[in-house]
């Protein structure tokens, strides 16, 4: 893979709890210099030595919130394009009051779901995540991306994933729904003050990762990657920034 230029690229690695294999992974990355942040998944699994040897990598934290009824599709190490699509549009329409499909997905549960999440990130780490993201980006969601805001003011957290210029990468249906989403929350994030990157976009979003850093507009880009995938470990293993 060719050097890089772009100093003003973010490279996050998504799922740290997931798996042992995802953690594993992730701190071989953090170690090899490789990664500038990582989100965590709390109620996840790690062990007392994972989480010092990544408080000891000097990158930065992320929380990875998680919604009830994704941790029961934790075992899929890569979905579907049109299924995740589909469950995007399931919570854009329903995120809003619980549903039998979805138990606990209305806006009072989420909110006290995830600031328990916080707490619990605050209990382990010893401090607030330097940032917020979320498991199949469901913070994007209207419904969902105020209470993100409002947690991050109240536990001083101050980045999240927005992309404040919007998305780079191939289309898909993740792509594109996110596209949609991104436009109702725009008020709400300019209006908070909490800091994002210009660009935001998936590493499974690009088949050519070489020629989609030749072609990264201005401005800062995080481009989050899921290590736990061999594929996606193989590639940031041999990217030089």
């Amino acid at each position: 893979m060719e050097k890089t230029n772009k100093k003003n690229l973010i490279l996050t690695a998504d799922d740290f709890g997931k798996s042992g294999q995802a953690n594993k992974n992730i701190l071989r990355l953090t170690e090899a210099g490789k990664l500038d942040r990582v989100s965590v998944m709390i109620e996840g699994d790690f062990s007392e030595e994972e989480i010092k040897n990544l408080l000891g990598s000097g990158v930065k934290l992320d929380i990875h919130f998680e919604l009830i009824w994704q941790k029961r599709r934790r075992n899929l190490l890569e979905d579907n394009t049109l299924r995740q699509g589909i469950v995007f549009l399931v919570n854009y329409f329903w995120g809003d009051w619980p549903v039998p499909e979805h138990p606990r997905s209305g806006k009072v549960s989420v909110e006290r779901e995830w600031r328990g999440q916080i707490e619990k990130f605050r209990k382990i780490f010893g401090r607030s995540p330097d940032g917020i993201s979320s498991h199949e980006h469901t913070h994007y969601f209207p419904a969902y991306f105020k209470i993100a805001l409002d947690l991050a003011k109240k536990y001083d957290i101050n980045s999240i994933r927005f992309g404040k210029k919007g998305f780079l990468g191939e289309r898909n249906s993740v792509n594109f729904i996110l596209k949609i989403l991104h436009w109702p929350n725009r008020k709400k994030f300019f209006r908070s003050g909490i800091s994002s990157s210009d660009y935001f976009a998936s590493l499974d979003w690009t088949k050519d990762f070489d020629g989609f850093l030749k072609n990264i507009p201005d401005g800062e880009a995080e481009i989050s990657c899921h290590p736990e995938r061999e594929s996606e470990y193989n590639l940031i293993s041999n990217f030089i920034k």
